[in-house]
């Protein structure tokens, strides 16, 4: 129960952090993350039985997923995004990677992102799908953590070196019944992965926030596509 406690603090505003932890939970826990998704997909399933209007359950959702994650992985979309677009030298990248203010690039991806999150939530009426999407998002970025570099201490390093094949086990429901979206989520995170890799040396906790919300609009648009009437 601690591993999983300290799953959900880690990835959600919930006051559940156990007291005492050390670095075998922060490992343990990674086991966890899908289970932490499927909490945070629960409300946006929810709203989807719900008689509201699909731009109102959308706004809804988008504010949900966002707020009950304290926007962290917005967060490092938006750090990471400043320090990987645009023509630098890769000094220059990891030092806006540190820099607390937001630039062009951010504000742009930002609100592609926003546009793009709004408008699959409100295309995608499945509560399964929108139970266990997050929980795959929050799976797919793990192997990658795991092969690329990391460029220092954080919560990547804590968590690095756990039992991700059985956080495959707890996610493993998502790709059996919905493989397009799977794949494309997949593909996404890794996108962001070799990107910063190339780009900045390796993964910190920035690139990994930016793999899950990433990845979740990657799983979104992948369902819109796959059920649209001429798909």
């Amino acid at each position: 129960m601690k591993a999983l406690r300290l799953a959900l603090a880690l990835l959600t505003v919930l006051p559940v952090a156990p007291e005492g932890v050390g670095e075998r939970e922060f490992k343990r826990s990674l086991a966890f993350f899908p289970l932490a998704g499927y909490l945070l997909g629960l409300p946006l399933a929810l709203l989807a039985l719900s008689p509201l209007p699909p731009g109102l359950s959308a706004a809804l959702g988008v504010a949900l997923l966002l707020g009950l994650t304290g926007f962290l992985h917005l967060d490092g979309l938006l750090d990471l995004a400043d320090a990987l677009l645009g023509a630098r030298p890769k000094e220059e990248r990891l030092r806006i990677l540190k820099d607390p203010h937001l630039g062009a690039f951010a504000f742009g991806v930002g609100g592609v992102y926003l546009l793009l999150l709004f408008q699959a939530l409100a295309l995608v009426r499945d509560p399964l799908f929108l139970l266990l999407f997050p929980g795959w998002a929050r799976f797919a970025f793990l192997p990658f953590l795991h092969r690329y570099p990391l460029l220092g201490p954080g919560m990547a390093a804590l968590v690095r070196g756990g039992a991700w094949p059985f956080a495959l086990l707890l996610a493993l429901p998502f790709p059996l019944l919905y493989p397009l979206p799977a794949l494309l989520g997949l593909l996404a995170a890794w996108g962001v992965a070799r990107l910063a890799w190339a780009r900045l040396g390796g993964l910190n906790g920035d690139a990994l926030g930016a793999m899950i919300a990433l990845c979740e609009v990657a799983n979104l648009l992948g369902y819109a596509l796959w059920k649209s009437p001429s798909g």
